[in-house]
């Protein structure tokens, strides 16, 4: 029996190389001919340049950028056979700056905008950006300073980085625009417009700086009379905090990461030889639909194999994934544990509810 492995990530501990590996460990313990077929995907977020590097044949290269008040940085990317060049946010943003209170949060935008314009001056075929768990508060004025387009205070001064002077803003220049000479493409795990995207409660930019909310609805408002095109509604602009404003200002275009780590490798024609489907991520959610989890039953749904699930949360909405081509959910939890319990023992847990599927696709499959 054929079963193809393609979980994301198990947030915080488990990257999806480690969460596939414990599932082939499971199986592999129910019976040894079980043929298993390693495919770990993300939703964009943190570890997709790692992923793209082995399904897109690539190879990691590093740059060195200087960083304010700060040791320079080496930022990791990876140029891809088919001469994309692609990188993960958060290597380029480095740690969260942000408060306490909104994890993942950077104030400043400034080391992504230097990363990507060394990339677009070595002229890739494309650059390809993985947007997910980073929130940037500067609207992305970092990145858009890297092409020459400048935010302006009302006495004519630039502002500088952080949220604080960014409540300043009057105007933005961009008279000394520079255009891109290959297109950008962003990677999300949600497809989320700026105007839902403020709304929702892990984005409360009001509880960051009083009055950032509305500067951020005002930047973007420049940035779209700027081309002729309301910024605020488009799919995509709300990722990434006041990134995707900016980047789709410089006409990237949104896919799914997920999707787009499938048809790297294939994902979709590798169904059609395996018997099974084991996936999972942390949490199951209405969400997962567009994430890793969603795609990977999705697939399966097409090529008619059944797909299980793993998940350490069952949230709201996760029955719908039954109707994008789920077979099974199955949580990875044994008995009620703590959280600190869960995350050091989530290795095992994972192979052992690897194991007790396996069993089951065993008894199911055989006749």
């Amino acid at each position: 029996m054929r079963i193809l492995i393609a979980p994301e990530r198990f947030h915080p501990t488990m990257k999806a190389r480690a969460v596939a590996e414990a599932m082939n460990r499971g199986l592999r313990k129910v019976s040894p001919h079980f043929e298993c077929i390693i495919y770990p995907l993300t939703s964009g977020g943190q570890g997709t340049t790692d992923i793209a590097v082995r399904l897109g044949n690539g190879r990691v290269h590093h740059e060195t950028i200087p960083v304010a008040n700060h040791r320079p940085r080496d930022v990791k990317w990876a140029l891809l056979a088919d001469g994309t060049a692609i990188l993960d946010a958060k290597d380029a943003l480095g740690d969260p700056d942000g408060p306490p209170s909104l994890k993942k949060t950077y104030t400043t935008s400034t080391s992504l905008g230097t990363v990507l314009a060394r990339l677009v001056a070595r002229k890739p075929k494309r650059v390809v950006i993985a947007l997910s768990d980073v929130l940037a508060t500067d609207g992305g004025r970092g990145v858009l300073e890297a092409f020459g387009i400048k935010s302006v205070g009302p006495g004519g001064q630039g502002i500088g980085p952080g949220a604080k002077p960014f409540l300043t803003l009057d105007h933005i220049d961009f008279s000394h625009m520079t255009p891109l000479p290959v297109p950008i493409v962003v990677l999300t795990d949600v497809p989320v417009t700026w105007n839902e995207r403020v709304h929702q409660e892990d984005f409360r930019l009001d509880l960051i700086r009083r009055g950032l909310e509305d500067v951020c609805g005002h930047y973007a408002d420049l940035l779209g009379e700027h081309i002729g095109m309301p910024l605020q509604d488009l799919s995509g602009t709300g990722v990434g905090g006041g990134l995707g404003l900016a980047l789709a200002f410089l006409g990237a275009q949104f896919v799914s990461g997920a999707r787009y780590l499938a048809d790297l490798g294939g994902l979709g024609e590798q169904m059609w030889e395996v018997d099974w489907v084991l996936t999972g991520t942390t949490e199951l959610t209405a969400s997962t639909l567009t994430q890793a989890v969603g795609v990977a039953a999705e697939k399966a749904r097409e090529a008619g194999v059944p797909a299980v699930a793993l998940a350490t949360v069952l949230g709201p909405g996760h029955l719908d994934l039954y109707d994008a081509g789920l077979t099974g959910i199955y949580s990875v939890m044994d008995r009620p544990r703590p959280d600190r319990n869960v995350h050091r023992t989530l290795p095992a847990l994972i192979e052992k509810a690897a194991f007790r599927v396996g069993y089951w696709m065993q008894a199911v499959s055989d006749p």
